[in-house]
């Protein structure tokens, strides 16, 4: 459908407001949460009640759980944000698995030294911390002071004062033994450090799965990091650990590693529902006209949550036409991205573009449909680099669908498999499901992964899809495979494979 035969109206643009906001970046968010500047990202952030947990200080150790693109390194800042707001005085340390990584190389693949080896970097990232806070620096050899110490010595100690005692630090044209410093030591952060008993160190570790691939080596070292966080929490007073993993690798990981049972109390699954990625939406509309139209009441009178339909229509011509339906911009978009932040802020900045080379003050559902070949071919490339870890020959498979249609009965789709693939490349290897079960672990996969859905006809909305979170048996049981539900390709895919109606 035409973009411009949907709002024949719509180049009537705002007197305060520009077309250019439409292609304005900032419009939609950074789509890298971790790169997003601290203030803005809480200007929009979504809070819930789930995350009260993961803020608290009481919370010694918590790992956010969830697909890529969800929002695990924009929950962790945000955390990070919140700390530093309360002026506590407590040290903040964010960085890279990649950084930690490069502080000391492990080429053991033992358990015990893998483990051992996270242990250390992390206390050595403390350590660099605590020595840029106090304006010293550091020589060689006090740089490896972790490597060499027994993290067992700090057992039921601070960490804060533990990591100090093993310092020695060169200043004023002498070494100084902590061991020796007293009170009268004039140096300010020192003493805030060294006197108060709340001090507590907050270790953020993002992207500790990011070049993650399945080998025995890789599962190991992904695993123990883990394993350490644990270790450390119940060894060491004075340190709170928040880490980040995608589900599919977590998976792969709790296959292989029984010790991971143990850390599972500690995961927050992050997801958002429909309601949710529109409240998004709203806050990153809402925050980008505040921010730069702040002398407007406008914009500025306008409350997220509150004024939510007067918030989208600042960007969005609404209502939208899904399945026959008029609906609110957010629903089509929420299925469209899967319910993950960074495909719907790739989604609208897309279709934005389109509608201001059009000449259109407004996104439309015309601008969504005529990107969405452009969109999937993010999305398809997306799919490869997050499951091919589990399955090598996933873009087989994916490509099997091309030219297909896009919903079948569970019968259609176990035959499509059988006769599309099985027999044309074999059972492929997949993680995590056996292959004696033939075409329905494939069907599994694909619905695990995401590229298949289950469609809930009795939905009237026409927003019935059920996503493997919320039924995960669905096609592993011959009882129960479809719960009286189709299967269909997911939108997003569609135009990219070129994938129609029967």
């Amino acid at each position: 459908m035409s973009s411009k035969s949907e709002e024949p109206n719509a180049k009537v643009v705002t007197k305060k407001s520009k077309r250019g906001d439409l292609i304005n970046p900032e419009l939609f968010g950074n789509e890298a949460g971790d790169d997003e500047d601290l203030e803005v990202l809480n200007s929009y952030f979504l809070d819930k009640p789930e995350f009260e947990r993961f803020y608290s200080n009481n919370t010694r150790l918590a790992f956010v759980r969830s697909r890529k693109g969800v929002g695990k390194s924009a929950l962790l800042k945000q955390t990070l944000y919140l700390q530093q707001e309360k002026k506590a005085g407590d040290i903040l340390i964010y960085v890279k698995a990649a950084d930690l990584i490069a502080m000391q190389e492990v080429k053991s693949s033992s358990p015990d030294e893998l483990l051992y080896g996270w242990q250390q970097r992390i206390c050595s990232q403390i350590n660099l911390e605590l020595g840029a806070a106090l304006r010293f620096g550091f020589t060689d050899d006090s740089m490896l002071l972790i490597e060499s110490a027994e993290i067992a010595g700090f057992r039921n100690r601070n960490i804060v004062s533990a990591l100090f005692d093993r310092l020695k630090i060169k200043g004023l044209g002498a070494e100084i033994d902590r061991t020796r410093i007293t009170v009268a030591d004039s140096h300010a952060v020192l003493q805030r450090v060294l006197e108060s008993k709340d001090v507590t160190v907050w270790m953020f570790v993002d992207d500790v799965d990011a070049t993650f691939v399945n080998t025995e080596h890789e599962r190991l070292k992904a695993s123990t990091f883990f394993s350490a966080c644990r270790n450390l929490i119940s060894s060491v007073k004075g340190l709170c650990i928040r880490a980040s993993v995608r589900s599919d690798v977590w998976s792969v990981l709790a296959q292989h590693d029984e010790a991971l049972d143990k850390c599972e109390q500690y995961m927050l699954d992050l997801a958002w529902s429909t309601t949710e990625t529109g409240r998004i939406l709203e806050n990153k509309i809402s925050s980008y006209f505040c921010r730069n139209y702040s002398d407007d009441p406008k914009f500025t009178s306008l409350s997220p949550g509150v004024d939510g339909t007067k918030i989208r229509k600042i960007v969005f011509k609404e209502p939208f036409n899904w399945s026959g339906r008029p609906m609110e911009s957010h629903r089509p978009i929420h299925i469209l991205s899967a319910g993950r932040p960074r495909w719907a802020a790739q989604l609208c900045k897309l279709a934005g573009r389109d509608a201001y080379d059009k000449a259109y003050s407004h996104i439309s559902m015309g601008h969504i449909r005529e990107v969405l070949r452009k969109y999937g071919q993010f999305r398809v490339s997306d799919l490869y680099k997050e499951h091919r870890h589990q399955c090598p020959m996933l873009q087989e498979i994916i490509e099997s669908f091309s030219g297909g249609v896009y919903r079948f009965t569970t019968s259609q789709l176990i035959d499509h498999v059988t006769d599309k693939i099985i027999k044309r490349i074999g059972v492929p290897a997949i993680d995590g499901i056996s292959s004696v079960k033939g075409s329905l672990s494939v069907a599994h996969f694909l619905f695990r992964c995401g590229f298949i859905a289950a469609r809930d006809e009795a939905d009237v909305t026409g927003l019935g899809f059920v996503r493997h979170e919320e039924r995960p048996n669905l096609l592993t049981s011959n009882i129960n495979l479809d719960d009286g539900m189709s299967w269909e390709v997911h939108p997003s895919y569609r135009d990219v494979l070129r994938i129609h109606k029967m």
